[in-house]
């Protein structure tokens, strides 16, 4: 995920790999570069069936943008990751995009051109874990002194401009455009108040989600334009991020999680009630009709595909893992001493295992879109 700098502090995964990482709690992907996380392994089909819906859509952009012959080849291919965060499944969709270059190229004949692969993030990311995959990575794609597969970490905001103009055929960002680049200011100013709630949601005032959804739109249309910018014409955007499925806000659910573990927290003195008042995420999920709007208002990219589906929910242990790496850095900014997060996970684990023996236990709704640069912009 990308914010401005003003927005990202305290805003990024837990780094490192250790057992509370988001690189030891995300998935393992299925690549030979790739370390196996058992702890992690109950989480899979969140991560790897979205991403793996992502695949054939990197395939067929490869494809789309490579003749058959040497003619019109571009010598050199621009592919980034957009909010890469951490982990080994940080350079899944990035040697996707780089192995089906390399076969539509051999199945034509022609030598392949030079491949810039982009990791973009924010500064807060713990590139370190990042680079320290990439000799692993090259090593598997055959290019430790080939000299054609260039890798370039870009930290910074998402929202912005990152590339020079015209330097990418294919963007891919998975699992951030959920991410905004702030809370809603009503919320900071204290115009609004989002009372027993940390984002918008089921029981959030119709304001407060009317709020969310407007910093949702000018943030995805900054997106959109800071794109428009650095894809190619004909090239490719394609995106995973979390959603909801219908209009109204009671088919959102999965942030409803932390709100409730930390309204439990709250009545049971684990952590200030006043400040929890005062939390708020920068985070919303879309349902597929806002963001098509938003994409054709915009107007620099052709809506190719949008499909939405829902991923089962997994093992409660491993979920509440997955939240602490995703929450403890924002929370332990807001709370700074005044929270425990092992307390977190214990609450975390108990109240997902009762809902879950309840059956209102439910997973996540994903989105997956495709996005092609308009050649001429209507």
């Amino acid at each position: 995920m990308a914010l401005p700098a003003s927005a990202s502090q305290g805003l990024h995964m837990n780094g490192g790999e250790g057992h509370t990482s988001y690189a030891k709690n995300s998935t393992p992907q299925a690549r030979p570069h790739a370390r196996v996380h058992l702890p992690s392994l109950a989480y899979i089909a969140i991560f790897r069936r979205a991403q793996q819906r992502l695949v054939p859509l990197v395939e067929a952009a490869v494809a789309d943008l490579c003749p058959d012959s040497a003619a019109g080849l571009p010598r050199s291919i621009g592919i980034a990751d957009l909010g890469c965060s951490s982990g080994p499944n940080t350079l899944f969709l990035v040697s996707v995009g780089v192995d089906a270059l390399r076969g539509r190229c051999a199945a034509a004949g022609i030598a392949c051109p030079e491949v810039r692969v982009f990791l973009n993030d924010l500064p807060d990311n713990d590139f370190n874990t990042v680079f320290r995959h990439i000799p692993a990575f090259l090593q598997q794609m055959g290019e430790p002194d080939a000299g054609n597969l260039f890798v370039f970490g870009a930290p910074g905001s998402f929202f912005g401009r990152l590339f020079p103009e015209g330097s990418l055929h294919v963007a891919i960002s998975s699992f951030s455009l959920h991410w905004l680049s702030q809370v809603p200011q009503e919320l900071t100013t204290g115009e609004l108040v989002n009372r027993g709630n940390i984002c918008a949601g089921r029981t959030s005032s119709p304001a407060v989600n009317d709020a969310y959804a407007r910093q949702f739109c000018r943030g995805l249309t900054l997106f959109l334009k800071s794109r428009a910018k650095e894809v190619v014409a004909g090239g490719w955007l394609l995106a995973s991020f979390k959603g909801r499925s219908a209009r109204d806000m009671s088919s959102a659910f999965n942030e409803d999680y932390p709100t409730d573990i930390l309204n439990i927290m709250a009545a049971r003195g684990l952590v200030d009630a006043a400040r929890l008042e005062s939390y708020n995420i920068p985070m919303y999920d879309p349902c597929a009709e806002e963001v098509r709007e938003i994409v054709a208002a915009e107007g620099s990219f052709e809506m190719v595909g949008m499909e939405s589906f829902e991923v089962p929910a997994c093992n409660p242990v491993a979920f509440a893992g997955v939240k602490r790496a995703v929450y403890e850095p924002m929370l332990e900014r807001h709370f700074e001493a005044g929270i425990d997060m092992e307390q977190f996970v214990r609450v975390a684990e108990e109240h997902l295992d009762r809902l879950r023996k309840e059956g209102s236990y439910k997973g996540m709704f994903v989105h997956i879109m495709s996005l092609r640069r308009r050649i001429c912009v209507s």
